[in-house]
């Protein structure tokens, strides 16, 4: 039996004890969290702190660690903790654990800021504490939960979700249709995605702003899974990539340890890189894309854009940064876009600069050697050297990890043609190079919608999911 203050609730806490409740593995991770943030790494603190919220998000040990944790971090930052708005709605919860409105402003917030697996304990709290109720928060507590099993790639229990919502409230909202119709062509139920395609007709979604756009991509994506109708079996890394982004993937990875054929933390090495810009060149060369002009875009993707010039002895005043104009509709004056990392498309600096780029034209074709799967990207490029979380190239500041697991600082200090020159030198032999384009263009033959290959002003370049079917390791959450 518990003693009951004024308030109701036990005492000694606002709807859990002082900790003592909490599991040893959670009290386990707030102890390492403690011991990490009393050596002046809070934010390295707090991230532990995610794995506890997948057990608890109700205990004062969780949300007293938390908001102590927030404190400090605010603290460091030159601010006053009452200043840090997360920090106010963790504390909202821990002065009232029975407040499901309080739950999922932290659940969505996790959601919007592309960290699903934060989210979802939060939002599950919300939904069992609203139970069976038909208000307007648990709609959107049940819509968001659907989104987040989404993101995390956990396709069907986000058709269970909307399956359920469809049942509570007699229909699901176009948006929701047309994602139910992904997940089911992401498994490769096929029947099941048609049939749910069908429930939102071209007319229906006139009716909503963007979303004839949607419904369009949709359609394109079901007919590029179905490009896949003969191939038995699980698909891998590249098929899926196709069908989610129509740009093609050069190097998977081959590590055994690591399932999903991506990157976690990766330093190529020099040769690395040229036998990627190698493979690549003989790709485009055997489609007879050879570009008459590399422009790069992102503050360390120069010595790229001049690899590749080396390989194709493209003249000096047609190397140069990407400018609004470079992509246009002259396939006689064909330009080769290079981004060192995928994310470097955010340097473009303003939303219409996207949305121009994003735009498949005949005159450009859009490589990213690292192209980074953990965040959302705002655009796919076409083609993609390899996938990483974390990647530093050769030629970037970065620290070098010997056997033993010591580090030691790297700065590069050769300019952007001097690197090129080196990486250049290690080229596989053009043989190789030939031998590899033809094995991929056959792994890719069956592939009706590459963007590669559909650059008439017709198509988008696609953002980039962090979810897929192919499930990789990752770092942290």
């Amino acid at each position: 039996m518990r003693i009951l203050g004024p308030d109701g609730q036990p005492v000694g806490g606002s709807g859990s004890d002082d900790g003592q409740r909490a599991s040893a593995e959670v009290q386990e991770i707030v102890t390492r969290a403690k011991s990490i943030a009393s050596q002046g790494d809070p934010a390295s603190a707090l991230q532990q702190m995610a794995f506890a919220f997948q057990t608890d998000v109700t205990s004062n040990l969780v949300l007293d660690t938390t908001c102590d944790l927030l404190g400090e971090i605010a603290v460091t930052m030159g601010a006053l903790p009452e200043q840090s708005e997360e920090l106010q709605m963790f504390d909202q919860i821990r002065k009232n654990r029975t407040d499901p409105a309080s739950y999922y402003q932290i659940g969505n917030r996790f959601l919007q800021l592309q960290q699903p697996f934060l989210s979802r304990p939060f939002l599950a709290q919300a939904k069992a504490l609203l139970g069976s109720d038909m208000s307007e928060l648990m709609q959107a507590t049940d819509m968001s939960y659907a989104q987040v099993a989404m993101d995390l790639g956990q396709y069907e229990e986000a058709i269970a979700s909307f399956h359920e919502m469809n049942d509570k409230y007699g229909g699901l909202p176009v948006w929701l249709v047309m994602e139910m119709t992904e997940c089911y062509a992401l498994l490769r139920q096929l029947d099941e995605a048609e049939s749910v395609y069908q429930i939102a007709p071209a007319e229906a979604t006139e009716q909503f702003e963007g979303m004839s756009e949607v419904r369009e991509e949709i359609g394109d994506l079901l007919a590029r899974v179905r490009d896949f109708d003969e191939v038995e079996g699980d698909l891998g890394l590249r098929a899926w990539n196709y069908v989610q982004t129509r740009s093609m993937l050069v190097e998977t990875n081959p590590d055994e340890k690591c399932p999903g054929e991506r990157f976690v933390f990766f330093q190529p090495s020099e040769e690395d890189v040229a036998y990627i810009c190698g493979q690549t060149a003989a790709l485009l060369d055997a489609r007879g894309y050879a570009p008459s002009r590399i422009l790069w875009l992102g503050a360390t993707s120069e010595p790229l854009a001049r690899i590749f010039a080396q390989w194709w002895e493209v003249e000096p005043a047609n190397v140069r940064a990407y400018q609004r104009g470079d992509n246009h509709d002259d396939e006689q004056d064909l330009g080769l876009l290079v981004m060192s990392h995928s994310y470097n498309v955010v340097e473009l600096g303003d939303d219409e600069s996207l949305i121009d780029l994003a735009v498949a034209r005949a005159g450009l074709i859009v490589f990213a050697l690292d192209t980074h799967w953990t965040d959302r990207q705002p655009m796919a490029p076409d083609i993609s050297g390899f996938m990483a979380q974390i990647c530093n190239l050769p030629w970037e500041d970065r620290l070098l990890v010997a056997e033993d697991q010591s580090m030691t600082p790297v700065t590069e200090t050769r300019d952007a043609e001097t690197v090129a020159v080196d990486v250049a030198k290690q080229f596989p032999v053009e043989e190789e190079c030939d031998e590899f384009a033809t094995e991929l263009w056959q792994e890719y033959e069956v592939c009706t919608d590459l963007i590669l290959d559909h650059r008439d002003g017709t198509l988008n370049r696609r953002p980039l999911m962090t979810h897929s079917p192919i499930k990789s390791p990752r770092f942290g959450y």
